[in-house]
């Protein structure tokens, strides 16, 4: 089982308890606990949207900053829903054969430029040889986008990280670790005046730890996480994926065991 994020921060509990799920591959409990309480919260927020709109439309005069800030916030509410709800529903591959340094290539500017953008920097080890294998590319690099997303928002500033890769033993093989800064840079103090913005994007961001761990369940593969003595992330799935065995569906699994 995956060792638990610690960020000290409040959205700690929801990450954690998402990866506990997907460790014990018991998605088909969480989406029926979730997926009608997300359904309501969507609903809700489709009338709050509807009000909002109705009310822009029948104030007189200049719109207030207020708007929109709180059109931002609806969004980052949005964006944290959907999250969650990639993370629990039904997830079909579509495999493709390629190289894993294929999407680096594709993808390395942009993730070099987050990590530049909050003062850090971002190493890639690429290997000497490669084997092709096979992998949903697109589920993969959304999952490993988010979580190069997060890592860059999150390390102190002055931080290094490093993304090795290889293919060894019939699989592939990824590991994500970061270094401190020796030196201690003290952060610019933001005054932010809508803080809920900026709460609910962290809890979104720490929900791509989970994430990535289910893309890489479904390719029966396994994530491990570490934050001691440093953060650390491994991956490992099977160059070929196997088409899962026949079984009884997890919503009927978990419809038998209420």
């Amino acid at each position: 089982m995956c060792p638990r994020p610690r960020d000290g921060s409040a959205d700690d509990g929801l990450s954690s308890s998402l990866l506990r799920f997907v460790d014990d591959d018991q998605l088909g409990p969480l989406r029926h606990a979730l997926s009608d309480f997300n359904h309501r919260c969507r609903n809700l927020l489709n009338g709050m949207k509807m009000s909002f709109y109705l009310a822009k439309r029948s104030s007189p005069g200049p719109l207030s900053e207020r708007w929109g800030e709180l059109d931002q916030t609806y969004c980052a509410v949005e964006q944290l829903f959907e999250r969650l709800s990639t993370i629990y529903r039904t997830m079909p591959l579509t495999l493709m054969k390629l190289r894993f340094g294929s999407l680096v290539d594709e993808r390395s500017r942009g993730w070099a430029a987050w990590f530049q953008q909050n003062g850090n920097t971002l190493t890639l080890e690429p290997p000497d040889r490669e084997a092709i294998g096979e992998f949903d590319a697109m589920r993969l690099i959304t999952a490993i986008d988010a979580f190069v997303a997060w890592r860059a928002e999150s390390m102190p500033r002055g931080g290094r990280a490093f993304l090795k890769w290889a293919t060894d033993g019939g699989c592939f093989q990824l590991a994500w670790r970061e270094q401190a800064s020796d030196l201690t840079q003290p952060e610019a103090a933001v005054s932010d005046p809508f803080p809920a913005r900026g709460s609910l994007a962290a809890a979104t961001g720490s929900l791509s730890l989970p994430l990535l761990a289910r893309v890489i369940s479904e390719h029966r593969g396994r994530l491990t996480w570490t934050r001691e003595p440093h953060v650390e992330a491994r991956i490992r799935w099977p160059l070929f994926v196997s088409p899962p065995a026949p079984r009884i569906t997890e919503d009927a699994q978990a419809a038998s065991g209420r």
